[in-house]
């Protein structure tokens, strides 16, 4: 819908717009912060502290499942790194931008790991997870090369492991689904919207029937 469009109809229907001049101090975008995000550009909630840049439904799913003797692996950095930091015994990240790796590690805390890779499709960037000396507890593919990431996360999970897949609404990203379908894993998607974004999309969670988040 354009823009001209959009006013078009708000002043067709004063009641949506009346409704929306509300939401700013009450409701649902209210209280998840979801106006501080909007305003300051950033993953954050009402107080300012870091939100990873998925849906809330996961956001509200995931926090309270992560503990002290969990080490995630993270392809993609940034205040997720920090969310996840404050509640796992370790985060491990693997960034390809170098400016941003640059800038996240500056700010990252003592239990977060940040990697710079390199990004060539299927390279490096891809199998980090595999070539480390770790079995993580908890993969999360929100960076580039997803349906990559997610073929080689498989070798880095722990028995109990978890795979979450960040967008997994788009298209191109649904070989990566079928692929943990295949190898016997069940999916949990979490629609919605994310911090100071209105677009609906999908955080998914794949799992098995023993797995370290008590599904």
């Amino acid at each position: 819908m354009s823009t001209l469009k959009a006013l078009a109809t708000l002043i067709a229907k004063p009641n949506r717009l009346k409704a929306l001049l509300s939401y700013g101090h009450k409701g649902y975008l209210n209280s998840t912060g979801w106006f501080t995000a909007f305003d300051q550009k950033q993953a954050v909630d009402g107080r300012g502290k870091a939100l990873p840049w998925v849906t809330y439904s996961f956001i509200d799913f995931i926090k309270e499942r992560i503990t002290k003797t969990q080490h995630i692996f993270e392809y993609g950095s940034g205040s997720s790194t920090i969310f996840y930091a404050e509640r796992a015994g370790k985060v491990t990240s693997v960034e390809h931008d170098k400016g941003w790796f640059d800038k996240v590690k500056g700010t990252s805390p003592a239990n977060a790991e940040m990697i710079f890779c390199e990004l060539h499709r299927d390279g490096e960037y891809a199998r980090k997870a595999t070539l480390l000396d770790n079995k993580f507890d908890i993969i999360i593919v929100d960076g580039r090369d997803r349906v990559n990431c997610c073929k080689y996360s498989l070798e880095a999970l722990s028995p109990d492991g978890v795979i979450i897949l960040d967008d997994s609404e788009r298209e191109v990203y649904q070989p990566a689904r079928v692929l943990l379908k295949e190898n016997g894993f069940k999916e949990i998607s979490f629609s919605g919207i994310s911090p100071g974004l209105f677009y609906e999309k999908a955080t998914s969670v794949f799992y098995k029937a023993s797995n370290c988040l008590s599904i």
